[in-house]
């Protein structure tokens, strides 16, 4: 009896002290509140301004200081392949270190078991002469046979191109 007793009790002072946090917290919203993150505004308009059509210069906007603002990548789509199609990697991740073309990958990932033979079925650009595909830490690396240096490097995702 004494033990069911205690428990009401308990459940009582805890039920009774969630309806005050809620309430206290409710109180103090407005002087808590977050912060709206900062916007990024159009400048006006005028003579020393670059056309609209213009390209955009790859120098960052200038900020607030707390978040840069995110400016689209300029449209190159006659030039080159969109960026949805950019399958490149640069840099390279083999084992948690970072590797960049003309790096020498370790020899573990020279040996037969991680080479690729069918690189048309996994839409990758045919190996130059001496040199061939590997497929390392999920992703294409196309290494030379006689030193395995880099080539290129080309993310997995390329397998799953349509």
């Amino acid at each position: 009896m004494r033990r069911t007793h205690i428990s009401l009790v308990s459940a009582g002072i805890f039920l009774g002290a969630l309806s005050l946090t809620s309430a206290a917290m409710a109180e103090g919203e407005a002087a808590n509140t977050v912060p709206t993150p900062p916007q990024v505004q159009q400048a006006a308009p005028d003579a020393s301004a670059p056309a609209a059509d213009a390209p955009a210069s790859n120098e960052p906007a200038e900020s607030s200081g707390d978040v840069a603002p995110v400016r689209p990548a300029p449209d190159n789509s006659a030039n080159a392949p969109s960026a949805a199609n950019n399958y490149d990697l640069n840099p390279i991740i083999i084992d948690y270190k970072e590797y960049k073309v003309g790096d020498v990958v370790p020899d573990e990932y020279r040996k037969k078991q991680y080479t690729i033979v069918d690189w048309k079925a996994r839409h990758l650009p045919a190996p130059q002469d001496g040199a061939h595909w590997a497929y390392i830490n999920a992703n294409y690396i196309l290494i030379t046979d006689d030193s395995g240096k880099i080539v290129m490097g080309k993310s997995g995702d390329i397998f799953f191109k349509g």
